[in-house]
């Protein structure tokens, strides 16, 4: 068994050596800390998990505190210092860089993310690392955190390859909450160019529809004039749908106005956002918008009871027309036909319910 540095008795293994290893023997290791790997005993050495569990016990030593195996106190903090990485990178010693940067002072969180710099890259990708990071850029000061934003923007297209990647998306997610004025006009502008791309994206819709929330007033109208330009795509998209949503909640009332227009203006449109997961939430928000306008709010409600055969077929198609207590026509009452691929998007929409959040 690799050399671990453990902590609270948990044994934190260098990522190089964890890479290394195969799959069975890191299950092993994991099984015999929770307990579960009695059926396994039979094919076990005689002595190894006695002797695993002395090495472990051993280098857990020095971040044993009396009566309280699990509070970390000021010596394990000084123990995570020249560690951050290789304990950022693993399960359990990501939670221990996390309660240092919790517990820690002022001085004691601005050296963790010391460590962190020039491995920015790796830490968002990681799927523990990028917890590190993001607790960094939450406890930590704008201006000691600029080095984070200076590395994502040194790539090219920096800050949209990380909204489309699964733990990349969290930290342009907290940088876009805690970063100063400047920072976060600059990290507005870099994802512009490619918003459409993004807010369609199983990830950087996420990112797309923090960005409606943080921007300054002139960015985000410069977002809704991207939401506008391709609307009937990012409405077919359920990811896009959801973007759309925050879109008709944000903006000003004129502008939000001119998207519930521009959607009731393509026919069927409605119908296929009814039929998506995220779809369905925005043709409520979208509705709702309506209400004291009353001949768009009446094109809006046949638009949907035109169509109420197709919503009725499908689950989210359902929840919209219970939701605007609609009723679908009945049958043979000369109802339109469902919007080309209304019906697969229902399948769409559950389907894209696993890609998760962020």
């Amino acid at each position: 068994t690799p050399h671990a540095a453990t902590l609270v008795g948990i044994p934190v293994f260098p990522r190089a050596a964890t890479s290394a290893m195969a799959f069975p023997t890191l299950a092993l290791q994991q099984s015999i800390h929770n307990g579960s790997h009695k059926q396994w005993k039979h094919f076990l050495p005689c002595d190894f998990e006695r002797s695993y569990r002395s090495k472990a016990l051993s280098a857990a030593a020095p971040f044993r505190m009396a009566g309280n195996e699990a509070a970390i106190g000021a010596d394990a903090n000084r123990h995570v210092l020249g560690n951050v990485w290789s304990l950022a990178c693993d399960a359990a010693g990501c939670r221990v860089v996390q309660a240092a940067l919790e517990d820690g002072d002022d001085k004691m969180r601005r050296l963790i993310a010391k460590e962190l710099e020039g491995r920015i890259w790796e830490a968002l990708e990681c799927p523990h690392a990028n917890h590190v990071l993001q607790r960094c850029i939450i406890l930590l000061r704008p201006s000691e955190m600029h080095f984070v934003f200076d590395e994502l923007h040194a790539r090219l297209r920096g800050p949209t390859v990380a909204s489309q990647h699964k733990f990349g998306c969290r930290i342009v997610k907290r940088l876009l909450e805690g970063g100063s004025h400047d920072q976060v006009r600059r990290l507005v502008a870099a994802l512009l160019p490619g918003f459409s791309a993004i807010a369609a994206h199983p990830y950087g819709t996420f990112v797309a529809q923090h960005l409606l929330y943080h921007a300054e007033e002139d960015q985000q109208a410069a977002i809704l004039s991207e939401v506008s330009a391709t609307l009937p795509e990012l409405c077919k998209n359920s990811h896009g749908a959801a973007v759309v949503q925050v879109a008709l909640s944000q903006g000003e009332p004129s502008q939000t106005m001119a998207l519930c227009r521009s959607i009731i203006g393509v026919p069927g449109l409605l119908a296929h956002m009814g039929c998506c997961r995220h779809g369905c939430p925005a043709v409520i928000e979208l509705v709702g918008a309506l209400e004291g306008e009353h001949q768009d709010l009446q094109r809006a409600r046949s638009e949907i009871v035109g169509h109420g055969a197709v919503l009725s077929d499908c689950r989210h198609g359902r929840k919209l027309l219970a939701a605007l207590e609609l009723a679908a026509p009945a049958a043979g009452a000369g109802s339109k036909a469902a919007p080309r691929g209304a019906a697969q998007t229902a399948n769409i929409g559950g389907g894209e319910a696993s890609n998760g959040g962020a």
